[in-house]
Formats: structure tokens, sequence, C-alpha cells
């Protein structure tokens, strides 16, 4: 087919960042493999990148939610003024063709927010302008009359967004995220694992399991650390990372008497290398759309704990299973699940690593394609 004209949307362009920055620049590199001419719309450039356009939207800088508004109002409309022939939106942004959602309907993160920031906490974001801004540009989004496919990264995702939105049945599909498996891999030299453990001064003879995320009340760390004394083995736990709150988790540790055991390193730029100098991974999430990082420690060999609340459960070999907490501010259950996890783990790594090589980003580029191609034609 003739090459078409793509704009995809974006509130930032990072190049280096991570989460939805590098899905843009794996989306916008097989689309522009595939033959057809891609443009970066973003409202802020952190960089630049070899070979891609990227134009941004607006004017002098606004506050967060004018800001927003701005944006979700007037990208859309600028790049079709451009000449794109489809427009896929990676932000909230309306009169999109494409709606690609990286995190569900806003408003549902809005409600779920209590379990992880409490009743004060989640009526702050309620009435924040910032929030609002995002859930209005997003019913727009949603309810526009240019709308042709919304791209969910999981299951869990797509079926908030139907219920949410009320889409049209076909509307919203899944299509999930892909693992760089030449990145995160099982150590090919045991040093590695030696030399990081020395760095980070946890004992080479010691059982390790690693957290990687940031914001930690939301991906359950909290409640991973109440169930470190009752962990038999004695495990270290490596948290990967950053949250402004860490010294409240170090208190949190210290008062279970577990302070010396949990190691909190900090954002790392070598995470494959932390991987594989760890035995096991968990990640309790309360609430979690995807999960990239679970499968970045499938694909470097290490068995995971997820949480039913987590969008990469579905997509778990049936041998993890057992490890999808089904309560994760239940520390008993987390202590429960992830003692057996650890006495199992001997067995596991090879089935972690096959079930995240189904999950590559050639896999993704091919569907992404099928999705998105028909819809050029028609336009």
């Amino acid at each position: 087919m003739t090459g078409l004209r793509i704009a995809l949307l974006t509130r930032r362009f990072d190049p280096s960042g991570g989460g939805t920055e590098r899905d843009l620049m794996v989306t916008a590199a097989c689309l522009r493999e595939a033959g057809h001419e891609i443009t970066i719309y973003a409202d802020e450039v952190r960089g630049s990148s070899p070979g891609l356009t990227v134009r941004r939207i607006g004017g002098p800088r606004l506050g967060r939610a004018l800001g927003l508004i701005r944006f979700g109002l007037g990208a859309a409309a600028a790049a079709r003024r451009d000449g794109a022939n489809l427009v896929v939106s990676f932000a909230r942004a309306a009169d999109a063709d494409v709606l690609r959602s990286g995190g569900g309907a806003h408003a549902s993160y809005v409600r779920a927010a209590r379990r992880w920031r409490g009743a004060a906490g989640a009526a702050a974001m309620r009435i924040s302008p910032y929030h609002r801004a995002q859930i209005f540009i997003e019913r727009r989004a949603f309810a526009s009359r240019r709308l042709k496919k919304v791209i969910a990264v999981s299951n869990f995702v797509r079926d908030d967004l139907v219920r949410e939105f009320r889409l049209a049945p076909g509307i919203a599909v899944t299509l999930y995220n892909g693992v760089d498996l030449d990145r995160f891999r099982p150590a090919r030299d045991l040093r590695i694992r030696d030399e990081v453990r020395d760095r980070l001064g946890i004992p080479r003879s010691a059982m390790l399991v690693i957290f990687v995320g940031n914001g930690f009340a939301r991906k359950g760390l909290g409640y991973l650390i109440d169930a470190w004394p009752a962990l038999g083995a004695k495990p270290h736990l490596l948290v990967v990372g950053s949250d402004r709150a860490e010294h409240a988790y170090r208190r949190r540790a210290g008062a279970l008497g577990v302070g010396d055991r949990v190691i909190f390193a900090g954002p790392q730029p070598d995470v494959e290398r932390l991987y594989q100098a760890a035995d096991a991974f968990a990640m309790p999430s309360l609430f979690e759309p995807f999960g990239n990082t679970v499968m970045e420690a499938m694909a470097s060999g290490l068995p995971v704990l997820s949480s039913a609340h987590s969008g990469v459960a579905e997509v778990l070999p049936p041998e993890m299973n057992p490890f999808i907490v089904e309560k994760p501010d239940d520390s008993g259950e987390i202590a429960l699940r992830l003692a057996a996890l650890l006495d199992a783990r001997e067995g596991l790594g090879a089935i972690a690593r096959a079930g995240a090589e189904k999950f590559t980003w050639e896999r993704y580029a091919r569907e992404l394609r099928a999705i998105i191609e028909p819809l050029g034609r028609r336009a």
C-alpha cells in the first residue's frame, strides 16, 4: 500500500524516556520501517531523534491544566492542517482517529486512587483542576465522531474504557506491549550477580527479590515491606525506582525490624543487570494498566509475583498463576504467595523467559499495522 502520513500525538516527547515515551518511539520506528511518513506533535519536547520530525503545539507556557486543554483540543486539528491522513494519539486529545490508552480511563484512576492515597488524597484529586481537565478532554476524545479505533495495552484497560465510555462493540482492541529480549535476558556471565551485589552491599549468598517502579504506594511497596518479617527464608528486597516518600518506606522497614534487608537503590540506568543479580521479582500493584517491569523481569529469567489488579496478569504463564496476589493490600497473602514462589523458583526461570519471548516488539509492530493501516486506506 502507499505510505500514509501519520501524526502521532503525545504530551511529552522524550526519546530517552520510559513507559509511554518508549512505546511512542517504538511505534514511530515500526511505522517508518513500513514506509509511512511520521510526524510527532507534542506539548513538551525534550530532545530529538534522527529521522523524526517533531513539532511542538502551543504558545507560551500555561499552567498544567490549561496546557493540557490547549494541547488536547488543538493537536489533532494542527496535524490535519499539515496533511496527516491518520491521527494516532498517545495522549488525551480530542478528534484523533485512533486513541492508544496505556492507563485506562482517568476517571477510573481517580476513583481507584483511594486505595493508595486514602480518602483525603483521593478527594483532593477529584477537585484538582489538572485531574478535572484530564477527565474533560478524555470524555471529548472518546465521544468524537472521528474516533475509529481504541487501542488498549491490556484487557484490563480495554474493559474499563468500554464501561466508562460505552464504546461500540469492536471499536476497542487490545495490543500488548513488547519487551526487549536482547537487553533483558538471563545472565550469561554469572560474575554480574556478584558485581551488582557487592556494589549495593547485598550479601552474595542472600536470596534477593527485586521491585522496580516509581510511585511506591500504587505499586504496593508498603504492603510488600509489611510482608517481609513473615518470610522465613529471610530474603533481601532491592527497591529500584523513585518516590518522594521514600524516607517513609525506609522508616516502615526499620520499624518492622527488616531495615537491614530492604535496600533502596533509587533509579538505576542498568536495571537489566540488577534483574540478573536477583532470584525473583515482586510487584503487588493496587492498580496497574499493564506492568512492563514484570515482563522485563520474566525476560531476565525471573519468576514473578504480580497482582490481579495488573493487566500483565492476563498473559503470565499458567505456572505463575499461584503467585498472582488477589488482594494486594493484604500483606499476609503477599507473604504466603511470595514464600511459595521462592520455594519453587528453581524450576520457574526458564518458564518465565519462554513466556516473555511471546511478546516481542516485532509481534507488536505486526499487530499495530494490522489495526491502523486499514483505517488509513479508508480515510
